[in-house]
């Protein structure tokens, strides 16, 4: 009989994992409204994508996680400015 507990299931899928983060913090997000964890969620099924591919390469996967977090990360604080920006402009109507 084989055992198989849950730390070696999740290292073997590691698919299922990032799949699960990502339904976290798609729930999370749905709480907080301020579009960060879906930006986060939106990284963990890249890095799930990535599972796909690179089956055993882990770093690979938190690499691409890390790289799509940092990007939507800047991508998302450059539209919140610019929105900030726009609300604080003054207008010329009289």
């Amino acid at each position: 009989m084989v055992s198989t507990n849950l730390n070696d299931f999740l290292g073997q899928n590691l698919v299922l994992l990032w799949l699960f983060i990502a339904l976290l913090l798609g729930a999370l997000e749905l709480l907080r409204r301020d579009r960060t964890m879906a930006m986060l969620a939106v990284a963990s099924l890249v890095a799930a994508l990535t599972a796909l591919v690179l089956v055993h390469a882990w770093y690979a996967q938190l690499f691409v996680f890390v790289v799509v977090a940092i990007i939507g990360e800047v991508v998302l604080r450059r539209r919140r400015h610019v929105r900030a920006a726009a609300k604080d402009a003054p207008t010329d109507s009289v």
